[in-house]
């Protein structure tokens, strides 16, 4: 069994003249500003392969009970004691710098100049039920079988990070300056932007996570699993 959610952590990091922020009403986003020095925005974005860490400490119930409160379906129903859970979240950070100069009429003229981000997994959770002692048959069927919800997340992540990397390269590169009432307008604009670039790619990995862990939770498999054992 296992559980994924999607997480995303965002943090602003701004670089920036000193500028008034006057209250206006509506703000045009379009090029209305010129930099002196033409400045191509750069990207750095590290990918976390999450460290796999293994519990034997957990009660069945509490396998339960952590299943339960993650929201996800079994094939099995409500009633379903699960010996084995996998547990990680999708994480997404970025620190997003600006540079910006003050307008005659008070409003600034900024424009994106470095992202740093990362996504991945931060660490990846097995739990094996601590009725199911290390050494025996029980315990490592039930390992293998949650070393393939591992292999699952790791595999998404070879699939989506490349994807996400040049998507995020195209929309860094591609956003030009614009006219804002403040930098911190401009900072959130452009941490939308970005954002808005990637969430398909997201929602999409979500779903095939979805998809390729259900495959491997089905009442056929578990009795193939259990028939290596007599310990159940």
């Amino acid at each position: 069994m296992r559980r994924a959610r999607l997480a995303s952590i965002i943090t602003v990091a701004l670089i920036l003249c000193i500028i008034l922020q006057i209250p206006t009403s509506r703000t045009s986003h379009a090029a209305g500003c010129t930099f002196p020095v033409p400045h191509t925005p750069t990207l750095k974005l590290r990918r976390l392969e999450g460290e796999v860490r293994y519990n034997n400490k957990k009660s069945q119930n509490s396998l339960q009970r952590m299943q339960q409160l993650s929201g996800q379906s079994t094939a099995f129903g409500k009633a379903w004691i699960p010996v084995g859970l996998t547990i990680t979240e999708i994480s997404y950070q970025i620190d997003l710098k600006i540079e910006a100069f003050q307008l005659p009429n008070g409003r600034v003229c900024a424009r994106l100049s470095h992202v740093d981000a990362e996504m991945g997994y931060d660490k990846i959770n097995v739990f094996i039920a601590r009725r199911f002692r290390p050494g025996t048959c029980e315990y490592q069927s039930i390992v293998d079988h949650e070393n393939n919800h591992v292999a699952v997340f790791q595999q998404a992540l070879d699939t989506y990070y490349p994807r996400v990397q040049r998507r995020l390269t195209r929309a860094t590169t591609t956003i030009g300056p614009g006219v804002f009432i403040s930098s911190l307008e401009a900072a959130e604009y452009l941490r939308k932007r970005l954002s808005a670039s990637i969430t398909p790619l997201y929602n999409e990995m979500s779903r095939t996570l979805k998809r390729n862990n259900a495959r491997l939770d089905t009442p056929e498999r578990y009795r193939s699993e259990q028939a290596r054992c007599n310990g159940w």
